[in-house]
């Protein structure tokens, strides 16, 4: 019954779609809708021109930049149809993206992308959003206006050097739009098929120097399917935020930006719940609510003090609150962020700075999950040096970053670069060194994970308790990696990059199944978090983009990945385990391929086709996943967009269940959107 009505949803938007290219077809001709700005997503020129901070956390053009680095810009991310920021990242070459239910995804970068992925640094602004407790992301609670994002620049590889730990496989920087580039009224609403109903308003102003923006979102998500039958899950979300820019410029050399945002959300989870470890065997499958709520405040300025010299400043204060069934935690984090850049010293280009950070934890431990509150802190210190040469032909860049934490002594991580570049071509090279330091859960969780199985000589059944004790030392990945950038004609690029990465000392779990431990003895099976992999991994990466005429564009990318795991420095039944569990989020091959085509001045038509390889171990299958999306520019002020996501299956898997909830299929989805814009 549920795919019947479905089809007939699908087919009733197919319609409406029809009727709004045809309606678009007879009066296109009688006015230009879009200005030849708006005709494709950024143009060559904008792209090879665009000044990006994520790589040496200083401008520079795309062009130059020593390392593998994408853009991906405000037009491509409205042009591709996707109503998240997770969604978004699939246009990137190097990144795994899943979806696991209808509000969780996984992303990794190069390899080890499951739920608990910590190799991967994300920030808003240059803010951090990885949450220190486990090192990685909600995925969830990572929203803003689609609008409002400027561009995302992705920089795949180590950036310790600049950023620190957990900027290990790589770095996404969300960068959002200044006040002044969206001044006026905006209103966008929509509804579809899973994403029933969402919307956001804006507004923005200016007052002599001084540029505004407030804005207000909301988003409903409707529930998954089962895995094995066809059932809804309650995976469904409801989202709301709000927040507000300021951007201030004092004089001519010193700018001030102060932003900040607030969020709700709430979320259905399916998963399994043990209310008191003992009996033993009391577990029960559960569907309970989640809770994410959260608020920021950002203070940024940016002055000149004297020629070639710019000071940087940013202090932020970050709150997160988690309630779950298994976890509930609030999390305070205040950050001070200061940088010196000195431009063109004995041909030069020299960056220092520092980095202080406090965090205050508190848990409300529940009967399954317990973690001590505390409060810990951060510490680090940067220099960065770009020295170039035969007049910046030949440029060598060499940075180092020393931190620490709670947990760990200082640590190094230093980079080198070298590029030889001109504006159509581009070859370079790099060796950095990154680390994962230790996070809070591996320094005081004891977590009663799942029920299992008996273990010779104790009687049935047991529990698998996860224990961090601090066992858990930094995590070392050394990168090597080589690229080219070329420009064969003015309307085309094409990018590839190779790398080999090395990695000491991954951190997982090990059972200890030792008879004379005294867990077993209570039934309970020890899995300590501890350094108990190598591994390395190789592969490349390539993308382009051609625009093959002013009405239309072709871009894509493929990702080629190979890792090997080995237990090290524990060789038992259980650590070859962890090694084939580790291959279960590694598939090996993944492409990207894109048409944007714009008929007549008013309609877009946009297509995008995505394949993700099986993972190499599992039940997770490949896939492939086809979005189409028209746009109808009916007036300057209007615009109206049909999309279409997943169109060659009615549902599909894209990730197994993990410890915090079950998977869901990912179904076919469509929406339509329309935005208006008042200045």
């Amino acid at each position: 019954m549920k795919s019947d009505i479905l089809r007939c949803k699908c087919a009733f938007l197919l319609l409406s779609l029809a009727v709004a290219v045809g309606a678009c077809s007879v009066g296109a001709t009688a006015a230009e809708r879009y200005s030849p700005d708006d005709l494709l997503s950024m143009n060559m020129e904008d792209l090879v021109n665009v000044k990006v901070t994520s790589l040496s956390k200083r401008e520079e053009s795309y062009m130059s930049t020593a390392g593998a680095l994408f853009v991906i810009s405000n037009d491509d991310i409205r042009r591709s149809g996707v109503r998240s920021i997770p969604d978004a990242l699939r246009l990137a070459p190097g990144l795994q993206v899943s979806q696991t239910n209808a509000n969780q995804f996984q992303i990794g970068m190069r390899g080890q992308g499951d739920f608990w992925s910590d190799l991967l640094l994300v920030m808003v602004d240059g803010r951090p959003v990885y949450n220190t407790t486990f090192s990685g992301v909600w995925w969830v609670a990572q929203n803003y206006p689609l609008e409002e994002i400027e561009r995302i620049e992705i920089v795949r590889g180590p950036g310790g050097a600049v950023w620190g730990s957990n900027a290990v496989n790589g770095v996404i920087n969300i960068i959002t739009r200044q006040a002044g580039a969206s001044q006026g009224l905006r209103v966008t609403a929509g509804t579809g098929t899973e994403e029933t109903g969402f919307g956001n308003i804006s507004y923005g102003a200016r007052a002599g120097n001084l540029d505004y923006r407030l804005y207000a979102m909301r988003e409903t998500r409707d529930t998954g399917l089962a895995l094995n039958v066809a059932t809804e899950t309650p995976d469904f979300r409801r989202m709301k935020q709000q927040g507000f820019r300021l951007d201030w410029q004092a004089d001519a050399s010193t700018k001030v930006s102060l932003h900040g945002d607030a969020y709700q959300i709430k979320t259905g989870q399916f998963g399994y719940w043990m209310p008191n470890p003992a009996p033993l065997n009391f577990i029960e499958f559960t569907n309970s609510l989640n809770g994410f709520n959260g608020k920021n405040l950002v203070l940024s300025m940016e002055k000149e003090l004297a020629s070639n010299v710019t000071f940087k400043g940013r202090l932020f204060y970050d709150q997160f609150k988690l309630h779950t069934k298994i976890i509930r935690e609030k999390k305070e984090t205040f950050d001070g962020d200061f940088q010196l850049d000195f431009a063109d010293v004995l041909n030069q280009n020299i960056s220092v700075g520092t980095d202080i950070r406090r965090m205050s934890s508190h848990f409300d431990n529940t009967p399954q999950f317990q973690m001590p509150s505390r409060t810990t802190g951060l510490a680090s210190f940067f220099i960065n040096d770009e020295l170039s040469l035969f007049d910046g032909l030949f440029r060598i860049i060499g940075g180092v970053k020393v931190e620490r934490n709670s947990y760990t002594r200082w640590e190094t991580q230093p980079s080198i670069r070298a590029i030889v570049s001109d504006d159509r071509w581009a070859l370079w090279a790099a060796a950095s060194k990154a680390a994962r330091t230790p996070n809070d859960m591996e320094n005081g969780l004891v977590w009663n994970r799942k029920a299992s199985g008996c273990v010779s000589g104790v009687g049935s059944p047991c529990v698998v308790r996860q224990i961090g004790d601090g066992r858990v030392n930094t995590e070392w990945v050394h990168a090597y990696e080589v690229g080219a950038r070329l420009r064969p004609t003015e309307k085309s690029l094409i990018e590839v990059t190779a790398f080999k990465l090395f990695y000491k000392g991954i951190p997982d779990t090990w059972q200890d199944r030792n008879p004379a431990n005294p867990y077993l003895v209570n039934g309970i099976i020890p899995e300590y978090l501890r350094n108990v992999l190598n591994g390395k991994g190789e592969g490349f990466e390539a993308n382009f983009r051609v625009q093959a005429s002013d009405q239309l564009t072709f871009k894509g990318s493929y990702t080629y990945l190979h890792q090997n795991f080995v237990d090290y420095p524990i060789k038992d039944a259980e650590t070859k385990w962890t090694v084939l569990s580790n291959k279960f989020q590694d598939p090996k091959s993944r492409f990207h391929l894109g048409v944007s085509w714009n008929p007549l001045k008013s309609l877009e038509v946009d297509t995008n086709l995505y394949f993700t390889g099986p993972f190499r171990e599992g039940d997770v299958t490949g896939n492939h996943r086809l979005d189409l999306r028209v746009g109808w520019k009916p007036s300057e002020a209007m615009e109206i967009s049909f999309v279409g996501q997943d169109l060659i299956k009615l549902n599909h898997q894209e990730n197994g269940n993990n410890s915090m909830q079950y998977a869901s299929l990912i179904q076919q989805r469509w929406y339509a959107q329309a935005t208006y814009s008042y200045d």
